[in-house]
């Protein structure tokens, strides 16, 4: 058997109302011997995918579009790594990608 780094996103998608908070969920696995590094991305109609942050992001580093508003949970013994929301606006309308890169 051949093992491999993968991240799971449900396929669906989410309705949400202004305001609310909302939770985008992710699960990985990776390659026995690596530590996964993880990122959260979101790609508005028609534009190429942008960081949000990542699992090492300081607050000084995210984009002030995303500070505040976005936020991840991570669960090492669970291998999880949620993108939280707070206060949903409809400039949040778009797709989210979850992605690992493995540090030997």
């Amino acid at each position: 058997m051949i093992q491999g780094d993968t991240v799971t996103q449900p396929s669906n998608s989410a309705l949400v109302e202004e305001a609310e908070d909302t939770t985008i969920h992710c699960k990985y696995d990776f390659t026995p011997g690596s530590t996964p590094y993880l990122f959260w991305y979101i790609q508005d109609p028609n534009q190429a995918p942008q960081l949000i942050l990542s699992d090492y992001s300081q607050a000084e580093y995210i984009s002030p579009r995303f500070q505040n508003h976005f936020s991840a949970s991570h669960d090492k013994t669970e291998k999880t790594f949620h993108l939280n929301i707070t206060a949903a606006v409809l400039s949040d309308s778009a797709t989210y990608f979850c992605a690992l890169k493995p540090i030997l």
